[in-house]
């Protein structure tokens, strides 16, 4: 069954307000495109689930974000106008921290359909002060002390990927991150991927596939989706020259109005930018394509 919707129908149909959303990416392949459709579209009272994304700033700056759990947020209101801009605002959110591999846990138990995972990680610091789903319990097998953390399941995930078919089959590569655990706890999944594929191609190479098409409840396809992230075999990054537009406050409300709500969507925010920094500026970005060495399935018997 095809699952290929536009981003506006996407976002529309399956984040509401006061979800919980996982946005992927972790530094590499945001699903940036779907991250300004959610604020075109003017949703509110989120609440999120990342860890080391960009693109979540700007949520946080137009004040939709109640919320935040993380792994490690790296702008703050001492060195971001974004994240000063929110606090200003009084729409700062609340922030509840785990170290990478925790919130890795989390989203896994969530995956796993249990309410929390046991590990020995986070219990010898001081992050049992401050996060309340972080505890110690009794180890049923040895007598001693465990550390456990409870399950998040996000209501909606947003994942970009570098192909997809239509039954929402989803394969990515490079680094992956959280994408995994987090979009297979999700309850609602949107893929965003480069381009769809014959499902034939994700047939021959099944490893790659990070969720299932039968999880999916819709596929957009969007290419230069993470952009200005680096996608993997696809482009190389440009979120440093990007987010350079939003440090000052006419910086940020000139971008905001002009290529977030000033365009309909990605695809015509994309021609616009292109028109203006010019195909030279683009042309950065292009990578050299490296194929990997070719693996055999051999999935049919010869004879």
């Amino acid at each position: 069954m095809s699952r290929i919707m536009t981003m506006q129908e996407a976002i529309s149909r399956y984040v509401k307000s006061g979800n919980l959303v996982f946005i992927g990416g972790m530094q590499h392949g945001e699903p940036y495109a779907a991250v300004h459709e959610i604020l075109r579209q003017r949703i509110d009272h989120l609440q999120i689930v990342s860890c080391l994304t960009i693109s979540t700033t700007m949520l946080i700056s137009e004040g939709r974000v109640d919320k935040f759990y993380t792994g490690y947020y790296m702008q703050d209101t001492n060195r971001s106008y974004p994240m000063s801009r929110a606090k200003s605002m009084g729409k700062y959110p609340v922030f509840q921290e785990y170290s990478h591999f925790g919130i890795a846990q989390a989203l896994l138990a969530g995956q796993m359909g249990v309410s929390y995972l046991p590990m020995r990680s986070q219990v010898g610091s001081d992050m049992l002060k401050y996060n309340p789903d972080i505890k110690v319990i009794d180890d049923p097998f040895t007598g001693g002390k465990i550390g456990a953390v409870k399950a998040i399941i996000p209501d909606v995930g947003i994942i970009h990927v570098q192909r997809c078919d239509k039954n929402g089959n989803a394969q990515k590569w490079g680094s992956i991150g959280v994408d995994a655990e987090g979009i297979n706890a999700s309850r609602t999944v949107i893929i965003t991927t480069e381009k769809i594929v014959d499902s034939d191609v994700i047939h021959r190479d099944p490893n790659r596939t990070i969720i299932p098409g039968y999880r999916v409840a819709a596929v957009v396809e969007q290419p230069y989706g993470a952009y200005p992230m680096h996608l993997a075999g696809c482009y190389s990054g440009d979120w440093a020259g990007f987010l350079s537009n939003l440090i000052s406050e006419d910086g940020y409300n000139n971008f905001m109005e002009k290529y977030v709500y000033g365009v309909s969507d990605w695809n015509e925010f994309m021609k616009l930018w292109r028109e203006e920094k010019g195909e030279e500026y683009f042309k950065r970005f292009e990578v050299k394509l490296e194929p990997s060495d070719p693996i055999y399935s051999g999935w049919e018997e010869k004879g």
